[in-house]
């Protein structure tokens, strides 16, 4: 059975009741206290008799509620007001049976410490007839709620104390309420101790008066009554003061309006109900041009004159018919023409009968912002260099383009590149020229993008390219065809400061969803190609493939073995000695290197040496490697053995170091060694990639007796005019040119060639490689000076090779 709230009039005072009040904690969901005693006897079961209301009351378009539980229903009626800022009509039983009407009207409540506590003060009246009962008629007064304590303290306030010219902290931490006049304040004291002695549900109205912050005099209507807790108890007392605000307020008030609305930085309007404008701020006529001659009479469109439509407009009506508020962003057209971007939003107004009566717009210029955005993004997401895409907008457009390509079944393809030889260039001609030289390549690969397609800087020298939205069955062949569009792009030179600089690139490209499913897996795969792409003479493109991963794997795995490695010093040497042809004595050694690792056991050198190389593992390696030579010279030459020299290789990037020279000297007095005794065994091309450099430091080494070998010599690009220059000892002719110098005679002229350039620039020479008598015989009767290879001797251990030497001595 249904029931309905029903509230007892307190004839037993003796008094008119005109308000219920009740005060709630809307998070807790609860009734703190009321002007009743026992506001939870309140329900009473609902008569199914029909009266006079019942017509109104099921009416579709009535909007009276009917409350059924006051512990529930009425809480929620109390928040929905709040939010609405508007009353609800309900109905109720009397104690006579009888149905009457109420209206709720709600009251937000300051309380706690500096008033950052909430409460809802639902405040309830009687209405004779809803059929033609309109609340905004009573919208002109102002009604102050307070609730003190029993020793009369103010512990609760409402917004409206503002309109007095008080401040809610202050009055709560007072404690006292300064808005009653003195004579008011006695007054409700003594009517207060009546009441407590009575200790009923008594309400007194009386008219006394107020008092604004200036001291102006108010007159009100006063409400004031007993407050309960939800068990009974007293707990305080509750005043409501109903009062039309003073004239002196009212113009202060307006004044206060004007005042801000004049100065507010935003450009503010006010419309009549069909939009056209009746007055506006100065802020509105600086950002429109207008001024108010020509503005004020116009309709508020104007502002965006061509811009937007009819439906626009109706868009912004429905959503202020549905919310009473729009925000949002458009481009307004000054007086000028200038189009800008803005910030507009339009609230309502109403009059006494909630008939829409203004609307109230509001224009905020956000050009400036707008551009600070733009700013901001372009810094986040494009090379502040070459102009193109960066690393983060490249990955956000490739996860894109891979969710497109899976949801359309298309494919997509990644082109990763590296420029070739970029380094020698930022070197020699400077960082401008390198900034130049990638400038314009960014320039010229933005050439080859087609529709849709992604170019971006990934940092360094290197560019990434995403082509989407390909067909499955011709993405391969898209792929080629843009990859050797960019490789032609490399052909022509690059004019750079006023000369002509040639470069490449070496481009890895894999293929979705064939070489991987996510962007991560895309873009590692194109790199690992792309170092394949390195490894096959660069200026080439490489497609991934399994085989690429698990290489690329292996070498991860072997490169933090070798790091490893270095600090456990799993790492000998050996020693592979170096012979005369002409009496078969040994001249020398040459250090080598190996390494047995405890799981995979020994590894051939050309694997990891070359792995070292190509990463920053070379240089510390080299240094351990060459300390390791210096510390068993010094021990040899304790024990007196010596084996006329001791050659120890020095990589590339060891070499283009610019202390390299001062570092091998350090190292020599470090450990005492005798200069003499040493060779520096450095490649051709190393000597070779920068002359200069390559002069100073062999210059140096030279003048400290350090014998200089070009190794591994005829396989780089040397010049006779430069190799002259160099003061170096030996030429090692290379392997290659022994291993078929037996059976090719081409190849045995090229040897014959090597000792020729030698002989004439008083060099000696030393053949690598030798394994057979018939190689030995032929480098004997050209005039090989030295060998070394299997033939003679295998890399030996320190303690074979000093079993090896005192056998001879023997």
């Amino acid at each position: 059975m249904n029931s309905s709230l029903m509230l007892h009039d307190p004839a037993e005072a003796g008094l008119h009741c005109p308000n219920y009040v009740f005060v709630a904690d809307q998070h807790q969901q609860r009734i703190v206290c009321s002007n009743m005693a026992s506001p939870q006897s309140l329900l009473t079961q609902t008569s199914h008799d029909t009266d006079l209301y019942q017509a109104h009351l099921h009416s579709p378009s009535s909007p009276v509620l009917q409350l059924r539980n006051i512990r529930e229903d009425l809480i929620d009626a109390m928040v929905k007001a709040n939010e609405s800022n508007a009353g609800h009509l309900f109905r109720f039983r009397d104690e006579c049976g009888y149905w009457r009407f109420g209206h709720l009207d709600n009251t937000l409540l300051f309380g706690g410490e500096a008033g950052n506590k909430e409460y809802l003060c639902g405040v309830i009246s009687m209405v004779q007839n809803p059929a033609v009962y309109n609340a905004g008629e009573q919208s002109a007064l102002s009604r102050l709620v307070w609730v003190s304590d029993q020793n009369m303290r103010l512990i609760k306030v409402s917004g409206e104390c503002r309109t007095l010219g008080f401040d809610i902290n202050t009055l709560l931490t007072s404690g006292q309420m300064t808005f009653l006049t003195q004579e008011t304040g006695e007054f409700l004291e003594s009517v207060c101790q009546d009441l407590f002695v009575n200790g009923k549900p008594e309400t007194r109205v009386v008219r006394q008066t107020l008092r604004s912050l200036d001291g102006n005099a108010i007159s009100a209507t006063i409400q004031f009554s007993l407050l309960f807790n939800e068990f009974g108890d007293i707990i305080g007392t509750l005043g409501i003061a109903e009062y039309f605000p003073s004239r002196e307020l009212l113009e202060s008030e307006r004044q206060l309006f004007a005042a801000t609305f004049d100065a507010v930085s935003e450009g503010f309007f006010i419309t009549d109900r069909s939009g056209f404008i009746l007055r506006a701020n100065p802020a509105f006529y600086e950002l429109t041009g207008y001024s108010p001659k020509e503005m004020l009479g116009l309709h508020c469109s104007h502002i965006w004159r061509g811009r937007y439509g009819p439906e626009f407009f109706r868009k912004i009506r429905h959503c202020l018919q549905r919310d009473r508020k729009w925000r949002g962003e458009c481009d307004f057209v000054r007086r000028s023409g200038e189009h800008r971007p803005a910030i507009l939003s339009f609230s309502q107004t109403h009059n006494l009968k909630n008939e829409v009566q203004n609307y109230v717009g509001m224009l905020m210029d956000i050009a400036d912002k707008k551009r600070n955005e733009m700013r901001i993004y372009r810094l986040a997401h494009y090379d502040s260099l070459t102009g193109v895409a960066n690393r983060l907008l490249f990955n956000e457009r490739l996860q894109d383009a891979v969710v497109e390509s899976e949801e359309n079944s298309t494919a997509l393809a990644v082109l990763f590149l590296d420029m070739d030889r970029f380094k020698p260039v930022n070197d020699s001609l400077g960082h401008s020229a390198g900034d130049q030289l990638l400038k314009s390549v960014a320039r010229r690969l933005m050439y080859c993008l087609g529709e849709g397609d992604t170019v971006a800087r990934m940092g360094g020298d290197e560019f990434a390219l995403v082509l989407r939205n390909l067909d499955r069955e011709v993405a391969e062949q898209t792929a080629i065809k843009m990859a050797s569009r960019v490789l032609a792009q490399f052909f022509a030179p690059f004019l750079i400061d006023g000369r002509e600089v040639y470069s490449s690139c070496s481009i890895g490209i894999s293929i979705y969803p064939y070489h991987g499913q996510t962007a991560e897996v895309l873009l590692r795969s194109a790199d690992t190609a792309m170092y394949a792409a390195k490894r096959s003479g660069k200026n080439n493109y490489q497609f991934y493939d399994e085989q690429m991963n698990k290489r690329a794997m292996d070498r991860l795995i072997m490169e933090n073995a070798m790091r490893k490695a270095l600090v456990r010093e799993e790492f000998d040497l050996f020693f592979q000695p170096q012979y005369s042809v002409r009496n078969g004595v040994m001249t020398g050694i040459e250090v080598l290197l190996r390494w047995d690792h405890p799981v995979f056991g020994t590894v051939r050198p050309l694997e990891f040496i070359d792995l070292a190389e190509q990463t920053d593992l070379i240089i510390p390696l080299g240094e351990w490697v060459f300390q390791q030579t210096c510390e068993k010279i010094s021990q040899w030459q304790q024990q007196g053995v010596s084996f006329g020299r001791v050659g120890v290789n020095v990589s590339a990037n060891q070499f283009k170091r610019d202390d390299f020279a001062e570092w091998v000297l350090f190292q020599v007095q470090r450990y005492h060694v005798n200069p003499a005794h040493l060779e520096l065994e450095i490649t051709e091309s190393a000597i070779m990639d920068d002359v200069e450099h390559s002069l100073q430091m062999l210059k140096k080494l030279q003048q400290a007796q350090i014998r200089i070998a070009v190794d591994d010599f005829g396989t780089g690009y040397s010049s006779l005019n430069y190799l002259r220059k160099f003061p170096i000892s030996t030429l090692k002719i290379d392997k290659v040119f022994i291993e078929d110098i037996v059976e090719n005679a081409d190849t045995l002229q090229l040897a014959q060639t090597v000792i020729a350039i030698a002989k004439s620039l008083n060099l000696s020479v030393i053949a690598e490689g030798v394994e057979t008598w018939e190689q030995y015989q032929l480098l004997s009767e050209h005039g090989c000076d030295e060998v070394q290879g299997y033939y003679m001797s295998r890399a030996l251990s320190e303690t074979a090779l000093l079993d090896l030497v005192a056998c001879v001595l023997e």
